[in-house]
This record gives structure tokens, sequence and C-alpha cells, in this order.
């Protein structure tokens, strides 16, 4: 194997065991400190400590490229992970101090540690490698949902509650996990001089340049008619990350479900990138867009209709409402890979956008997508242990419909301007000629 190949492997492996404990960590948080019930800790703590990794992670993505510059991509995958195993071992017997600085430490790093991704990838990607090497890493990367579900599944059993041994064995292994991930970026090898000279990087920049392009790209048409999109999937975050695994965990007594969600949930992400890649090509962004609208309305839907309406919002005992129709953890789990699916619809389609949109300069248009959504995110985790399910739902079904449509006007422009591009280019030769 070629260390282009060993490099891009070696990140895929990584992020895969990094995120394995981090996705199966940030699922089970609130119903983990929801059966705990020492020092003060409640299920809303799950939530506010998942508010802070949010709004940090959105304003850290901007400070990332200067840190990569300084310390170098491997140096930063390392460094960056530290918050991450210290946050997930914090869990053993967690505090509110702890869980709360831990969560911004681990937000902060977040940025970092996508910078230094990026990069990685880049610099290991010489002439028409990068999109191969991208599927590789992101083969690697959607394993992380289901590897750690899985292990959840098998380690909670019938249990209807999550005791203090269960939770150490639980926090130990994953805590390996994240350790096993920050080890493997020691790994990483030089890419060969003579291939590395021929990609063509971003000049490094001062830690305030990426803010300054940020905040001039924020302000151009385009990017204002992706906004709703984004808010939506920020919202969506929350929902998948968190919500609906809480609703479950207050509904039905066994705690493997849980773990089965996140698994539903998993294998809903890692169909969209497969379904939504080759779709792109046939019905467009556009199509793509408003399919994973339907997919998403349907996944609210059968949520809506199945799960009482306080299921959110039981902070001890089970719901005590009475849905609309009976209780079924088999539309629940269907409901979760709905919007795995549909939620990575969305991301493809803003993802794919802000590449033809910024393609040139692509790294601050990412950085205030990814504070948007991280913003939106902390304010429907601040808000989901107190508001009834209904409203929660309504205002994922009122952001889904928004975004979807103001994307299709922005894609309809796009097109336009390409269509115009067409026309002055056909019109150059008959002018030249005159």
């Amino acid at each position: 194997m070629n260390i282009n190949l060993w490099n891009i492997n070696i990140l895929g492996i990584g992020f895969m065991l990094l995120f394995s404990a981090f996705s199966a960590a940030s699922f089970m948080e609130s119903i983990v400190f929801k059966d705990y019930k020492k020092h003060g800790i409640t299920i809303q703590t799950g939530f506010y400590s998942l508010a802070v990794v949010y709004s940090v992670l959105g304003a850290s993505n901007f400070i990332g490229p200067a840190v990569v510059n300084k310390l170098g991509s491997r140096m930063s995958l390392f460094l960056s992970v530290i918050p991450n195993v210290a946050f997930i071992f914090s869990l053993y017997e967690p505090y509110k101090l702890s869980v709360f600085l831990l969560s911004a430490l681990l937000g902060l790093g977040g940025g970092v540690l996508w910078t230094a991704n990026g990069e990685v990838i880049a610099r290991n990607s010489p002439g028409d490698t990068k999109p191969r090497n991208t599927g590789i890493f992101w083969s690697w990367f959607q394993f992380s949902c289901l590897a750690g579900n899985t292990f959840l599944y098998f380690q909670l059993g019938d249990s209807e509650t999550i005791t203090d041994r269960t939770r150490h064995i639980i926090f130990i292994v994953l805590g390996g996990f994240s350790v096993a991930g920050m080890i493997s970026f020691l790994l990483l090898k030089a890419p060969p001089k003579a291939e590395e000279d021929d990609i063509k990087l971003p000049e490094q920049q001062s830690l305030w340049q990426p803010i300054i392009d940020g905040l001039k790209f924020s302000k151009s048409k385009e990017m204002a008619l992706l906004y709703p999109a984004f808010i939506f999937t920020g919202l969506s975050l929350n929902f998948w990350s968190s919500m609906l695994i809480v609703c479950v965990g207050n509904v039905f007594a066994k705690r493997k479900y849980l773990a089965l969600t996140g698994i539903c949930v998993g294998l809903g992400a890692v169909a969209s990138g497969v379904v939504w890649s080759a779709l792109t090509y046939k019905i467009g962004r556009k199509g793509v867009l408003v399919s994973s609208t339907l997919i998403c309305l349907l996944s609210y839907t059968l949520v809506f209709l199945s799960f009482p309406f306080d299921a959110a919002t039981t902070p001890e005992a089970r719901a005590q409402d009475t849905p609309i129709i009976s209780s079924n953890i088999y539309l629940a789990l269907f409901a979760g890979f709905l919007e795995g699916l549909g939620d990575g619809g969305f991301n493809v389609s803003i993802i794919s956008t802000l590449g033809v949109l910024y393609e040139t300069n692509p790294a601050p248009a990412f950085a205030v997508f990814k504070f948007v959504q991280g913003i939106l995110a902390t304010a429907a985790f601040l808000y989901c242990g107190s508001l009834l399910l209904p409203f929660q739902l309504l205002i994922l079904a009122v952001t889904c419909l928004t975004g979807c449509v103001v994307f299709v006007v922005l894609d309809r422009l796009l097109l336009e301007d390409r269509q115009v591009d067409s026309t002055l280019q056909e019109d150059e030769p008959l002018l030249e000629s005159a």
C-alpha cells in the first residue's frame, strides 16, 4: 500500500474509532444522566452538555485553519482528540463541573479536528484521486454509528435502568475506543514530497482571516438563501442525536432499544451516503433535497402519531400521555432510519452547493454553515426537555419545508446563471468576428 492510501485508511479508521465512542456516548448521555440521580445531575444536564458542545464547535470552525497551520495536521488531530477522550471517561462518574467544562473543550477541539481531517485528505490526494480518497474515508467513518451502538445493544441487554456497574463498563470501553482512535493518528506518515508539491493547497492564513472571510460570505445573497436549510440541519441534529433517543427511553422500558435506535439512525446515514450520491447525478441537488424533505416529514409524522405528547419532557417516570396510535418500537426504529436518510440528503445538497458557490475558497463558507448549524442545535438542546413533542415536531416540519422551498429558489438562480454564462460564451466568437 502506498503512503497516500495508508494515510487515508489510517485517518478513516481513527475517525471510525473516535466517533464510535462519541456517537454512542452522545446518544446515551441524557438517559444515562436520568438513571444516574447523583451530584445534582438530571436528564436536563445531558441536553445542556450537548448544547455547550455544539455552540463551541460552531465557533471553533473559524479558528481551526490557523491552529492546523501552526501545529501541522498530525499533531492537530492528536491534540484535538484529548478533550473527547477526557469527556467520555468523565462519564464513568460524572459531575456537573467536569461535564460542562469538558463539553466546551470537546467543542473547541472539534473545529480543529475537522479542519485537520480536510488537510490530510487534501495532502494525500494528488491528481484526480480526491473523490476516491474521500470515498474511502467516508466508508470508514459511516461505520461509527453502527459499531458503538452495537456494543451498547449487547451490553444493555434487557435491563430497564442503567446501573452504576453498567455505566462503568460502557464508558471504560467507549473511552478505550477513543484512545485507540487518538493513537492511530500518530501512525500518519508524511506524504511523498514530489506528489505533495503537485497538490494545490490553500494559502496559510492568519487567525482572523477565516473569520473575516466568513463574515463577508455570510452577507451574500446565495448564502442568505441557504440559511433556512442550515437552520433545519441544526434542529435535525438535535432530533436524531438526542430527542428521538430520549423519547424512546421515556416510553419503552428496555434500555437496549436506545442502542437499536442509534443503529437505525446510523443505517439511514450509511444509506444516505450511497443513495443520494448516486441520485444527485440523475435528479440533481434540488431533487435530492425535495426527496429528503418528504422522507423527514414522514419520520416526524410517525413520531407524532406513535409517541405520547410528553415523551420528550418526562424527567423521571415514564411518559403518561396516551399516543394517537399505540407506541411501537418498530415504528420508532423506522422513523430513526428515515431521519438518518433524510438528514443525510439535506447535508449532501448543502455541501455540494457550497462547493459549487465557493470553489476557490470553501473553508469560510463551510465555517458559516457549521456555525449556524451549531447555534440552532444549541437552541434545540436547550428547549428539548421542556417543550412538548408536537411543538418540537412542528418546528422541525416548518423549518424543513422552508429550507426546501428556499433551496429550490437558489437552485433555480444557479441554473439561470449557468445558462446566462453559456449564452455569453457562445456569443463571444460572433462579437469577435464582427
